[in-house]
């Protein structure tokens, strides 16, 4: 093997184990009509933030991303970080709660962040290897 293919393949293996292996320490989770710090962020939510969660509220660990929704009209009521008291509490008349525990699980979107960087990843080595 040449060093040329040595540093496509040292590339590819090293993207494709930062895409896999590698987590921020911190939970991410997309935010809105919440308050973070001294801002309130994404009034209306129709255009999420993503937030990294602080580490505990009030002594306890944000280890959730949150979601309500309102039943009747479909659409996000709020989005952000949570403890297990937030994901505990009873579900309200008209207002369905989601929790879930990975980076940006509480999206609207169809596809998972993480899907399609292991897709994109996935479609790199494939050119990568038709180029050699």
């Amino acid at each position: 093997m040449t060093l040329h293919t040595w540093l496509v393949y040292g590339f590819g293996f090293i993207l494709v184990w930062t895409l896999c292996f590698a987590r921020v320490h911190s939970l991410q989770c997309y935010g809105c009509n919440i308050i973070q710090g001294q801002r309130y962020v994404d009034v209306g939510c129709s255009n999420p933030e993503v937030i990294t969660c602080p580490h505990s509220h009030k002594g306890f660990k944000h280890r959730f991303c949150i979601k309500t929704e309102s039943t009747a009209l479909g659409i996000v009521l709020t989005s952000g970080c949570a403890t297990s008291r937030h994901c505990q509490q009873q579900e309200l008349p008209g207002v369905r709660i989601h929790c879930c525990d990975s980076d940006l699980c509480n999206s609207t979107p169809f596809w998972h962040p993480s899907t399609l960087h292991y897709i994109c990843a996935l479609l790199t080595l494939l050119l990568l290897r038709m180029w050699l």
